[in-house]
């Protein structure tokens, strides 16, 4: 589960663009080596982090757990 957090969190993070440096920097880390292994699956995130990750991306937290076509098709079958 670490690793596809981590994956989803990468993809979202360069699509909108940012750099590591960055987002690591927003989440209170000193160094984007933390965001590296997080994205990696070699560490998870602390869950109080999530909303701010979410915030920093400009996203939905559930666009963070789940890819575009999951959370689309649970929206629309609800």
């Amino acid at each position: 589960m670490k690793r596809k957090l981590g994956e989803r969190i990468k993809e979202i993070r360069i699509q909108k663009g940012l750099t590591q440096s960055f987002v690591a920097k927003e989440l209170g880390y000193k160094s984007p080596s933390m965001l590296s292994e997080i994205e990696s699956g070699k560490k998870g995130i602390d869950a109080e982090k999530i909303p701010l990750l979410a915030n920093i991306l400009g996203v939905d937290i559930n666009d963070i757990f789940f890819n575009e076509k999951i959370h689309d098709l649970r929206t629309n079958s609800a």
